[in-house]
């Protein structure tokens, strides 16, 4: 959950919390159709849930405002559930306020909570708008967080910005919102055959919820086949914590596909970022600040330990075909944070990795390599950075980026690996494949084909009815 400074944010201001700014323009309106429309529910859920419960398959669950699983509770969520956004529920941040803020349809499990959610390839797990084919748009659902007693460097008692603490009335909700501890290896359940649909809105000030947020999740929680879809935020956003997490897909998020901030020490595998140039995409400063990935070691970019460091491996992040201006990096580490990422393929950005703000000369030496680099402008910025020494990276700096990353299956069919909302229904993970069947950069390989394509993933959510 980042702070939100950036300019042309696609979600309406904090008291409407209405949607998406650029919906009249055929932005995000565009990726319509994910599955619905949902009239009506089988249970509606508000408030918290405090004692163990279970949502049963095939049924459709409404969320009211926020709601979170407390007091040591399980959430288990079985396989062909559907959960979409209710009614709005206003809140305040600050009880001697006189602002209030609606919102709808957050999902926190608190610490000592946790969460049981594993779908199958067949029967994923689903989050997602519940408006008609047509009017779904980034920030419809609000998004998913979880809360845990992991490591980070931030004190453990601090609170994830923006969950609101307080009814309209400005009566406590008797929530604990803090995030972080001691327990490396902690547990907060099991997250697995998931899609997260058209989430992310600000919640408070320049706070924002992501698709998944994982803040202080140890590494006795089990993340993988998750996919977030048009998130008007970051898709994944991982504050502090050790959970490791494999089979991720981030497609057409506004921001960033994957975040990483508050000493964040996890491995991830087999990762997909594609950005979609009919959506609108994140600005700072009257630039872009849309990036495949950004890492910092804390918000004021300090040396607090422990650093954040991602261990990143057999990533597939993918701008546009041609260069624009509402990209800016496939990696952008920067404010001190350390990294390991490898045998990637970065490409359509127009700078392929940014190391700033001390990353570029603290960062632990030759952590990234044997990665697969295209970029319209720059390749690395700066060419110098720590990170690269001893390092060896293929790399192209061209107007295009298809012959040198060598995807897409090449037969019958001529394939671009690049996404786009219009020619959404003609791509599959034949797009992703390298044709070179010896390649191991990238997370669609020959060897693991079968774990994307075995049906729990959406690549084209604007016509999909289910």
């Amino acid at each position: 959950m980042k702070k939100f400074t950036k300019q042309a944010l696609v979600i309406v201001a904090i008291v409407a919390l209405a949607g998406c700014e650029k919906g009249n323009e055929g932005k995000f309106d565009r990726s319509n159709g994910a599955g619905g429309p949902f009239i009506g529910a089988d249970s509606v859920i508000t408030g918290k849930i405090s004692v163990s419960r279970t949502l049963s398959p095939g049924k459709i669950y409404k969320l009211n405002g926020v709601v979170f699983v407390t007091g040591g509770a399980k959430l288990t969520i079985q396989p062909g559930t559907i959960i979409t956004q209710g009614e709005k529920v206003n809140y305040k941040i600050d009880p001697a306020s006189s602002v209030l803020t609606a919102i709808t349809s957050v999902l926190v499990i608190t610490k000592g909570s946790s969460i049981d959610a594993v779908g199958t390839p067949s029967q994923p797990i689903i989050f997602t708008t519940s408006k008609p084919s047509g009017s779904r748009i980034a920030g419809d659902f609000g998004g998913l967080i979880i809360l845990g007693n992991s490591i980070t460097n931030k004190p453990s008692y601090s609170s994830l910005d923006g969950l609101p603490g307080f009814d309209e009335n400005g009566n406590s909700l008797g929530v604990d919102l803090s995030f972080g501890g001691r327990i490396s290896a902690d547990n907060s359940g099991k997250l697995k055959y998931l899609r997260i649909e058209y989430p992310g809105y600000r919640i408070f000030g320049d706070t924002g919820v992501n698709g998944l947020t994982l803040a202080g999740v140890g590494s006795g929680t089990e993340i993988d086949h998750i996919q977030v879809s048009f998130s008007a935020t970051d898709a994944f956003a991982f504050y502090g914590g050790t959970v490791n997490a494999s089979y991720l897909i981030a497609l057409s998020a506004y921001d960033d596909d994957f975040d990483f901030t508050n000493g964040y020490n996890g491995n991830i595998q087999f990762a997909i970022g594609l950005k979609d140039p009919q959506s609108t995409h994140s600005m700072s400063g009257g630039v872009s600040d849309s990036n495949g990935i950004e890492s910092d070691n804390d918000g004021p970019g300090t040396i607090a330990s422990p650093k954040t460091k991602p261990n990143l491996s057999n990533f597939t992040l993918l701008g546009y075909s041609s260069a624009s201006t509402e990209l800016r990096a496939g990696n952008r580490w920067r404010r001190n944070t350390d990294l390991s990422f490898t045998n990637s393929i970065i490409a359509g950005y127009n700078t392929g990795a940014e190391f700033q703000s001390g990353t570029e000369i603290i960062a632990t030496a030759g952590g990234f390599n044997n990665n697969t680099v295209h970029s319209y402008s720059i390749v690395f910025s700066p060419a110098t950075a720590v990170s690269l020494t001893g390092s060896t990276n293929s790399t192209l700096v061209a107007t295009n980026a298809d012959a040198f990353i060598g995807l897409g299956f090449r037969g019958a069919r001529n394939l671009s690996p690049f996404y786009t909302t219009d020619g959404a229904g003609n791509y599959n993970f034949n797009n992703l494949l390298p044709r070179d069947i010896s390649v191991i950069n990238g997370a669609v390989l020959t060897s693991n084909f079968s774990q994307w394509n075995s049906g729990w993933v959406k690549l084209h959510p604007q016509t999909s009815q289910d």
